[in-house]
């Protein structure tokens, strides 16, 4: 059985359309769902993106339609899942404006998760240093102990922060350790 087409979304990224999403879905059995995801630039000639995903819909999930909005919810719901803003282009089985009702609740997902973290890791030593260096460390919605703050190197990036761990990381300055280590990097700033 062939995957069947469910919808189309374009991305906005600053007010303009880069991407165009089409996801196609497929039941494996009554408990899988295979989903076909294409990701086309819209702005060259770059080559389209698909990837396969796997994805098991709740107990709640009654019917085919269910599943799929509980599918859509659920990419939304992680900021990573999108290139920009999601914008509805068509689908033959949910409104835009059933499509507007799931992406905000992807996007309430997303900030209820952040302020989640955010409680539990308000008084993490790695969080209060990194704000009282003016580095303004935020949630990152991908895991319970995952943070981002603006790279202590002066340049446009990000470091990686874990509060599981109490580590953080930059990939770009190939820098990484604990607390006294990030000390000693802004020091010798």
């Amino acid at each position: 059985m062939e995957h069947q087409h469910f919808i189309t979304f374009e991305q906005d990224f600053i007010s303009i359309r880069c991407y165009e999403t089409s996801l196609y879905y497929r039941f494996n059995s009554k408990n899988e769902l295979s989903i076909l995801r294409d990701d086309a630039y819209l702005l060259g000639s770059r080559k389209k993106e698909t990837e396969t995903i796997l994805f098991t819909p709740n107990a709640s999930c009654t019917d085919e339609i269910s599943a799929l909005k509980a599918f859509l919810t659920e990419l939304f719901s992680y900021s990573g899942n999108s290139f920009g803003y999601p914008v509805f282009s068509h689908s033959k089985i949910i409104t835009e404006i059933e499509f507007n009702e799931l992406l905000k609740k992807g996007i309430d997902n997303i900030k209820n998760k952040k302020n989640k973290i955010k409680k539990n890791d308000q008084n993490n030593p790695l969080i209060l240093y990194c704000d009282e260096k003016h580095l303004y460390p935020v949630p990152v919605d991908h895991s319970p102990h995952s943070w981002q703050a603006n790279c202590p190197s002066g340049r446009a990036h990000h470091f990686e922060i874990s509060t599981s761990s109490n580590t953080w990381g930059c990939g770009y300055c190939e820098k990484k350790g604990a607390l006294e280590e990030l000390k000693q990097w802004i020091e010798q700033k």
